[in-house]
């Protein structure tokens, strides 16, 4: 399967297609009623919406934006920044506050950015394993992958972080999946997930990809996040149209992407694989945009076809 680029034998580009882009989810950061109205006029009622977590967006606003998620009929996912925690006394008051708002039963768990943890927590694992999320009431967790390796981290510990993480949720009774960084490029997420489907063939996986936005800002967020991109790849990989007109390239969408990644042979990840659309270019652009390519993909009107 690793990096193939043919297509399913006997299979239809718009099967596989319609597959990856059901069940979609977004990301959104500290998006207004604007944004979660415009997303609920597109999305399919209790589309996940991740929350992402700012150093100081992880208290009373991160619980508002869950409550605006939860009343638009989205399910809410906020992120939880291990390291922005000062003690497990304030990530125990951010859960009561997100489930009393929302409601909320899941969460995207990371590390965060930030080099010296704020409190206990110095990773994903110490606070999955600190006993506190089922007893908040979180039923579900994402955790995170990085198709494109990680800048910082060593595919070796990657891995062993990812096992460590699969063991602790199963005795804390808390499903998991996986939610990828974003990558350009489809033959290094058909190898993650060969390879992470190997060792874990259970195991659900969010693909993460860059939702529609002008060309420099996805390459802008691209070398902040430490995707591996170059101005010929994110042209080649994810359809950026137009060219280089003055320093910046024109507006991009992901639909090239999401057609290689329709055309590859996925095996056992077909039924357990959707896609996850960061929102660089906006919420209600992202959501109009995965909607109509649902749509088209559902119709079999693949590459070439539109």
């Amino acid at each position: 399967m690793a990096g193939a680029a043919a297509a399913r034998s006997g299979e239809s580009y718009g099967d596989q297609g319609a597959r990856l882009m059901r069940d979609w989810s977004v990301e959104a950061t500290l998006p207004k009623a604007d944004d979660i109205e415009a997303l609920a006029e597109q999305a399919p009622p209790g589309t996940p919406v991740y929350l992402s977590a700012l150093p100081k967006n992880h208290g009373v606003r991160m619980a508002e934006d869950a409550a605006l998620v939860r009343a638009a009929g989205l399910e809410p996912v906020p992120h939880l920044a291990a390291r922005n925690y000062a003690s497990a006394g304030e990530l125990e008051a951010t859960l009561a506050r997100l489930r009393a708002a929302a409601d909320v039963r899941q969460a995207l768990v990371i590390a965060g950015d930030r080099d010296d943890p704020a409190g206990p927590f110095d990773s994903a694992l110490s606070l999955i394993a600190s006993g506190l999320l089922e007893g908040s009431g979180i039923e579900a967790i994402g955790v995170s992958g990085y198709p494109d390796g990680h800048p910082k981290i060593h595919a070796d510990k990657l891995e062993a972080a990812l096992a460590a993480k699969v063991e602790v949720a199963a005795k804390a009774g808390l499903a998991l999946h996986v939610v990828t960084q974003f990558s350009f490029d489809a033959p290094s997420i058909a190898d993650w997930l060969a390879s992470t489907g190997a060792a874990y063939p259970d195991l659900p996986v969010r693909i993460g990809l860059a939702g529609p936005a002008g060309a420099a800002t996805l390459l802008k967020f691209a070398l902040r996040c430490g995707v591996k991109a170059s101005a010929r790849g994110l042209r080649r990989n994810f359809g950026a149209v137009g060219g280089l007109v003055g320093g910046a390239f024109g507006e991009a969408t992901p639909d090239r992407l999401v057609d290689s990644l329709a055309a590859m042979p996925l095996d056992a990840w077909e039924s357990r694989a959707a896609l996850h659309f960061f929102s660089f270019g906006g919420i209600g652009r992202t959501a109009r945009w995965a909607s109509e390519k649902a749509a088209r993909d559902a119709q079999g009107r693949g590459p070439g076809n539109d």
